[in-house]
């Protein structure tokens, strides 16, 4: 399949390419969600493009005109993290040599995304969760120094927030503050059009160039591989290719080695293999067994292998009716 017949069904919504009817939907919904003025909760697989999604949500919002502040919590201290968010004053701390604005002061009247917020410390969530609801917080060390917190909020992460709920890993007061619009990005498995569609875009950016020729034989390649990394490995793999190719016409040699190792398996029979060797259960395998259940749930969940409050679990967090 030519860029030129990818494209043609293609569409871009604020750098994200695809072709894909699960995305299409996906961009109306942000389209709705950036109206309302909630806290939004993204979830997804690692590389699927979170951020993306928020930094979406933050160009249709009223507030685009006003600053997007990222933060990834993951692997950071409990002290790190209060620093980073809530800024600090000079001598708070070991290593305070300066006052520290902090992040929330920056998003003020713009969007602060918290990227793997389910990495959050329990105590971080009690303070984030103040902030929340109070919309004020004290700069670390500076307790006479009352600030508004008037930014939007959006929150992103591999795991649910029901599950990392469940799990006792996040407070239930704090996700429900959080998700108030639950936004679902899919794997790129489960979007086999957009392979070649978003390869070949690497490829030419990474390269400088739209002179590469793929042939059946490399496209199937690529489209029958897992993608376990998502979006990232793709793109990752386009840059190897546009470095390490011989010529312009690809061939097998010129993919990296992971390319064939990693197959995808059979959604009905295995379900999907994650890096871990779990089985989960994707939103279009769901959305299948339901059409040959006649939307009868319980015997759709006799069909994919699981109880009906499984089959309910995860139709409530890929937001399907």
């Amino acid at each position: 399949m030519g860029l030129q017949q990818a494209a043609h069904h293609a569409q871009c919504f604020h750098g994200i390419w695809s072709q894909n009817c699960q995305m299409h939907r996906l961009f109306t919904q942000i389209k709705k969600a950036a109206k309302v003025d909630v806290s939004i909760f993204v979830s997804g697989e690692t590389g699927v493009g979170k951020e993306l999604v928020a930094r979406a949500l933050h160009a249709e919002s009223q507030r685009s005109a006003a600053p997007f502040v990222a933060v990834s919590v993951a692997n950071l201290s409990s002290e790190l993290i209060d620093a980073q968010l809530f800024g600090y004053k000079k001598g708070a701390f070991t290593g305070a040599l300066h006052d520290s604005q902090g992040l929330l002061h920056m998003a003020h009247k713009g969007t602060l995304f918290l990227d793997e917020v389910t990495s959050l410390q329990p105590n971080n969530q009690v303070k984030f969760l103040r902030v929340l609801q109070e919309k004020q917080y004290y700069p670390v060390g500076d307790y006479g120094n009352l600030r508004e917190f008037k930014a939007a909020v959006i929150s992103a992460s591999n795991l649910s927030l029901e599950e990392a709920s469940e799990q006792s890993q996040f407070r239930e007061d704090l996700r429900y503050r959080l998700e108030v619009i639950h936004l679902y990005v899919p794997p790129l498995r489960e979007r086999k059009e957009d392979i070649m569609l978003l390869f070949q875009k690497f490829l030419e950016r990474a390269s400088g160039t739209d002179k590469w020729v793929i042939p059946p034989a490399i496209e199937a390649e690529l489209e029958n591989h897992c993608w376990l990394g998502n979006v990232r490995e793709l793109e990752n793999c386009a840059s190897y290719v546009a470095a390490m190719a011989v010529d312009y016409l690809l061939q097998k040699s010129d993919l990296p080695d992971s390319i064939g190792s990693k197959r995808l398996v059979s959604q009905y029979d295995e379900g999907v293999v994650d890096q871990v060797g779990n089985k989960t259960i994707s939103a279009g395998t769901i959305e299948q067994a339901l059409y040959q259940c006649h939307g009868n749930r319980s015997n759709a969940a006799r069909f994919l292998g699981v109880s009906r409050m499984t089959l309910w679990r995860k139709m409530k967090m890929y937001n399907l009716s």
